[in-house]
Formats: C-alpha cells, structure tokens, sequence
C-alpha cells in the first residue's frame, strides 16, 4: 500500500486544518467508501419499500435475497482473497504482470463455475418465478466477481475508481428502482434533471415483463443492473491496466500447497463473522419467507449497522500504517536482510515495536469512546428512524462485538506483514468456533441476549489473539531470522500438480 501512503504523507505534512480534514476524507473514502456507498444504497432500497411495497412477503423475499448474495458471496470468495493477493505481491515483486490478468481469469472461471453450480442447486426447487431465480443468480455471481476484482485493483492502489464505481452503482440502483416501481413526481423530476441532467415525464415507469412477485422482482431488477454496473467499471478499469496475459491462468492454484493458512484463515475469519447470523436464521428468531430464504431480519439489522460503527477505526488504521508504521516495518527490515549492524537493526525494532504498539493502543482508546458514545445514544436515534425497540439492545451488545472484531482483524494484519501466518490461522479458528459455540449456548436464553454470542466470541478471541501479538513481539529478532528456511526445497503437492496440468491444457487450448 506504498502508492497510497505516499499520498497520505503528502496530505499530513501540511499544517492547515483543511488539508487534514482533506487527508481524512481521503483516508475513509479509501478505507471504507465501497461499505459506507453499499449501506447507503441497501437502506435507501429499505426504507422506500416500507413506504411503497403493498406486501410484506415480497419485501422480505428482496431483502433474502440480498442477504443471501452478501452473505455467501463473501464465504465463498474470502478464503480466495488472502490467497490471490500474496500470488498478487509475488508477481508484481517480480514484475511479472502478465500474470496478474491471467491469474484474474483463471480465479474468475472458478468463481463462475462455483457461483453458477450453488445458485443453481439452491433455487433449483424454489417456489418463485423463473426470472427471479435466474436473477438471484446472477446477483449471487455478480458480487463474488465484484469482490475478486476488487481484490485486484486493491493491490494495484486503485481505490478511487472503486468508490466511483460503487457510487455510479449505487445511483443506477436507486433511479431504477424508482423509474421500474413507483414512477417520479414534478419536484422529483426536476431534481434528477438538475443533477444528471435526464429528462423524465412525471409518472414515468418502466414496464417490465415480471407477471408475479412484480415490485420483489423489478427491485432486484434494478439492484442486480446496479452490480453489473460496479462490476463493468472495476473489470474495465483492471483490463486497462493489465492488458498483457500468459498462459498461466491457474498458477495461483499451486500457493494452496504453499500457503494453505492464508486460504483458510480467510474462510475461518469469514464464517466467524457471518455463523452467528446463520445460526440466528435457524433460531426461533428467524423468519422463513415463501420457503426460499431463513433469515432474521431485525439480529441482521442490527448486526449490519453495529460494523458501521467501526468505520473510525478503519480510517485511522490506513493513515497510521500507511504515515508510521510502514516506514518503520522497511526500515527494520532493510537493515535486517541488508547490512545492518546489530545495534541499527535492535534500535529499528524498538521503533517499529514502539509504533505497532502506539498505533493500536490509540485507535482502541479513540474506537472506545465512539462505540461507547453511540451505544448511548442509539436508542434516540432508533426512536427517530421508527426502528423496533428490540433491535436497539441487540445493536448495542453488537457494538461491542463489532468493536472487539475489528480489533481481531488489526491484530490479524500486523501478523501477517510479519509472516507470522500459524498465528493468524489459529486465531480465525478460535474466532469461527467460539462466535458459534457462545450463539448457541445463548440462544435458549431469549431476546434478551441475542447478539451475546457474537460479542463473547470476539471478546475471547481478542484476548487470545493480543496473548499471540505480544508474544510475537516479544521473539520478533527469532520469528524475523529463526523461522527463515536455510535450504532451498522443491515444493510438490496435489495443488501443483493441479495447477500444472490446467495451465497446459490451456496452452494447447491457445
């Protein structure tokens, strides 16, 4: 993330308080601008539902759906993420770009072929329409796609054209919805032909050929054109940049037999944040609609906006890594692996151990105080929103969990700039098996506790996993020079062979 420090550092040298306040815009739109937009977007599409959708089972069937999208999109493509995006650094390292975009369409086949099989398999017996479980499909591959390629342009610093893609996906959704549900008024109108320029008549609806489920089916229709949308900015701007290609589309495959812990710590990471709201769907708590989706609508709710409150923390993370911390990590490193004397290379790391450690205490303390300071006073804004009182006690013991989670996931990144991967796959696992082990015990308990699983489950996995950060520090001269291999060895396994045998069968293919 060099690229994006280097125009951080340029933001914080200047003294103004403008340009600070421009640096921390900068910094959320980077760290957080795609969440914050889809958020946005998701409860733009919720509350002009409740105004205008004449059945609630159709609401409900939408909202499935895209929970469901959300939910399992994330799953399937988390464990692929931490993987591809060290084959990423490998191969930029070694400037070899043309594998970056074959590598791209060897991940994008295998997600397609995922996306298309589970989807198929899961709305195969569905008693809804056709075009709504060809759509819903779509929608499922379209998101895991989204995600791949983000994790692409991610590593080659492009953020900006992520949240302009988000935000041009986000406005295409909302404009649809209303052009193929509800039609526009005169000010309306006059709104959109001031801002976008468009020229509507009033009323203006698009009529589209759903014969059943009609407003489910035309907002998913307008939501899943928004995706597409997202999807053909990022995929356009990566191809641009990546123009050259090899043959070597599934030589990402062989890092399962390299790197196995990266692949599943980012499933185990990603089934801990999710296995308490499944498990919830399940609970008598949980509402089935239509008999196509199980899902709890006020525990996701309330789960949903709890990760908003944490969005400080992402902020201030980027620009302390980016502005301090880094510097520190080259420089301990530089000397290390270079010429460094014994006494430069301690005087680094007690530097750079110095500022991980400043870093993480200072955001915690800041992340507190906000958590603790909306936790007061969400149930006068919840009051005002109209929410269900219920969801404001599962919010707020969310709250903390988000607080706790997010903690995890610093932790987890400063481990693995060290390599320190054994630590980060445990710490994942703990976190999956105990988030779901606390849901179930509390369960039974009642509406009272829901949301205690989730937080005891963080809370647990925190303590053991800052156990993890303090004693790696404390071996940091051992973890950085024992744990390096002194001889060379030919790596063999199942996944290489694998990876070897499909790359051929696409050079001949070619």
């Amino acid at each position: 993330m060099a690229g994006i420090g280097f125009t951080l550092k340029k933001l914080f040298e200047k003294e103004t308080i403008l340009e600070k306040m421009k640096a921390y815009f900068f910094s959320g739109i980077v760290a957080a601008g795609p969440w914050i937009i889809s958020v946005l977007t998701i409860n733009i599409l919720i509350f002009f539902s409740r105004i205008y959708f004449s059945s609630l089972s159709e609401m409900d069937l939408f909202m499935g759906s895209i929970v469901y999208a959300f939910v399992f999109s994330q799953i399937i493509t988390a464990p692929f993420q931490l993987l591809i995006t060290r084959y990423i650094s490998d191969q930029l390292y070694k400037k070899d770009y043309a594998s970056m975009k074959a590598s791209y369409n060897g991940l994008s086949n295998i997600i397609i072929i995922i996306t298309i099989s589970l989807g198929y398999l899961y709305y195969f017996t569905k008693n809804v329409p056709y075009y709504y479980k060809y759509m819903a499909v779509l929608l499922f591959m379209f998101i895991s796609l989204v995600w791949i390629t983000m994790v692409y342009l991610s590593a080659i610093k492009n953020y900006a054209i992520i949240s302009y893609g988000y935000l041009a996906g986000g406005v295409a959704t909302v404009i649809l919805s209303f052009l193929t549900t509800y039609g526009f008024n005169e000010s309306q109108i006059n709104y959109i032909y001031n801002t976008v320029g468009i020229k509507l008549k009033v009323g203006t609806i698009i009529s589209l050929p759903f014969n059943d489920l009609y407003q489910a089916s035309s907002l998913l229709f307008s939501y899943l054109i928004g995706i597409i949308l997202v999807f053909s900015i990022l995929f356009f701007s990566f191809v641009n940049t990546f123009k050259i290609s090899n043959n070597k589309k599934y030589d990402f495959i062989r890092y399962m037999n390299l790197f196995p812990s990266l692949f599943f710590s980012g499933l185990f990471y990603t089934m801990g944040l999710w296995i308490d709201d499944i498990l919830m769907w399940y609970s008598k708590f949980g509402k089935n609609v239509l008999d196509v989706y199980k899902f709890a609508p006020i525990y996701d709710n309330a789960v949903f906006l709890a990760y908003l409150t944490v969005i400080p923390t992402m902020i201030m993370f980027m620009v302390s890594v980016e502005t301090e911390f880094y510097e520190n990590y080259r420089k301990y490193y530089g000397l290390a692996s270079s010429k460094g004397t014994y006494k430069e290379i301690a005087i680094a790391r007690d530097e750079m151990r110095t500022s991980i450690f400043r870093l993480l205490l200072y955001t915690f303390e800041t992340q507190t105080f906000i958590t603790l300071f909306i936790i007061i006073i969400s149930k006068y804004i919840f009051i005002y929103l109209n929410f269900p009182l219920l969801i404001v006690g599962i919010f707020r013991i969310c709250a903390l969990g988000a607080l706790c989670n997010i903690f995890i996931l610093l932790i987890f990144l400063v481990l693995l700039y060290f390599e320190s991967r054994k630590e980060v796959l445990l710490i994942t696992f703990i976190f999956m098996v105990s988030t779901a082990f606390f849901t179930v015990v509390m369960i039974p308990f009642g509406e009272s506790f829901y949301g205690f699983g989730y937080f005891l489950g963080s809370l647990s996995t925190l303590l053991i996993a800052m156990v993890f950060l303090f004693k790696f520090f404390k071996k940091i001269d051992y973890n950085t020079f024992g744990r390096q291999a002194i001889f060379f060895k030919e790596s063999s396994g199942f996944f290489i062979t694998l990876s070897n045998k499909l790359n051929k069968i696409t050079q001949k293919m070619n």
